[in-house]
């Protein structure tokens, strides 16, 4: 296998949250990085991660084809839903599947013999366990889901041939650090209604993970061999911990914000603050990463989520959105 500075690496999704810190962790061990962006602050910020921009979104078909031709590795990080959450998920899916066919076909077409496309889903794909024990990555579908991201993951697995291996990095429903991803916006909704909205008594758990370790076991997935020898895809769980209670969560947040915590149910907290907050803080979801943790040896090192919320990068979040409230 060649080595990281003889590889080629193309991003979608790539000046975001998760994928800057891919791309400047990719750079930093000697990667070729290429990233998707469709706007000017995006090429600045991959330039400045040492990145070459892209220009083009998922629906830029002939540019995705053109640059996984000319790639050794895909990682697929851009998610068509985050344009537009009030969309149908069919329309997601439909974008999702023709930039994966081109990508694909891309990367067949590659003269490398590494071949490798690593998708993005999430732990939420499978059914929760009946006795709230863990999951792993051979859980049976949710026949509840958030939304269609397991039509999704599925058809990239599917797409494994003529070479091209297909490794899907499964994410928490809570990605967190350095004061962004949900864990913020949630707390701009909090600010705005005058208090955290905890959905029942909060005693159900979910599982995490830090962005930048997050990061890190993609990284080491794609120096490890994600897909092992016999295998033409494979699955990984992505998760730091699954002990974490939307108790313990929405206390934080309601101690840093300077917030009280109302208990409501999900209908009333669909109405009053948001449906992705009623779905996201009533979600049993533990998925453990047994499996990355052993064939990547990974280990998660960053801060706790709740350290975060109540001592770090949230702070900041909390001072900033201070005298919103009610608004």
């Amino acid at each position: 296998m060649a080595t990281p500075n003889q590889q080629r690496i193309f991003i979608t999704g790539a000046s975001g949250y998760i994928g800057s810190r891919i791309t400047e962790f990719a750079v930093r061990e000697g990667y070729t990085v290429y990233g998707l962006s469709r706007s000017a602050s995006g090429v600045a910020k991959l330039r400045s991660l040492g990145a070459v921009p892209v220009s083009g979104n998922l629906s830029s078909l002939d540019v995705l084809r053109s640059e996984a031709a000319q790639a050794d590795i895909v990682i697929h990080l851009a998610d068509a839903w985050i344009d537009d959450f009030s969309q149908p998920y069919e329309n997601v899916i439909k974008i999702d599947g023709a930039a994966v066919d081109a990508m694909i076909a891309g990367l067949a077409e590659s003269k490398s013999t590494r071949k490798l496309f690593v998708g993005t889903s999430g732990t939420s794909v499978v059914e929760a366990d009946a006795n709230d024990g863990e999951t792993d990555e051979t859980a049976p579908e949710n026949p509840n889901p958030f939304n269609g991201r397991a039509k999704c993951e599925q058809y990239q697995l599917s797409r494994a041939a003529n070479g091209v291996q297909v490794c899907a990095m499964r994410l928490p429903p809570f990605v967190y650090g350095r004061g962004g991803s949900g864990v913020a916006m949630f707390m701009g909704t909090f600010a705005k209604l005058g208090f955290v909205a905890r959905v029942g008594d909060g005693s159900t758990q979910t599982c995490v993970v830090h962005v930048d370790d997050a990061a890190r076991a993609y990284i080491l997935a794609l120096k490890n061999a994600c897909v092992k020898p016999g295998r033409t895809a494979d699955i990984y769980n992505v998760t730091s911990s699954t002990e974490v209670t939307f108790r313990d969560m929405t206390d934080a947040i309601a101690a840093t914000m300077g917030l009280p915590v109302r208990e409501v149910s999900a209908a009333e907290a669909a109405e009053t603050a948001s449906p992705l907050i009623a779905a996201f803080f009533s979600h049993r979801n533990r998925g453990k990463s047994d499996k990355a943790r052993k064939e990547f040896s990974w280990t998660p090192t960053e801060v706790g989520i709740l350290e975060d919320i109540r001592n770090g990068s949230y702070v900041q979040v909390a001072k900033e959105l201070k005298g919103t409230a009610g608004a």
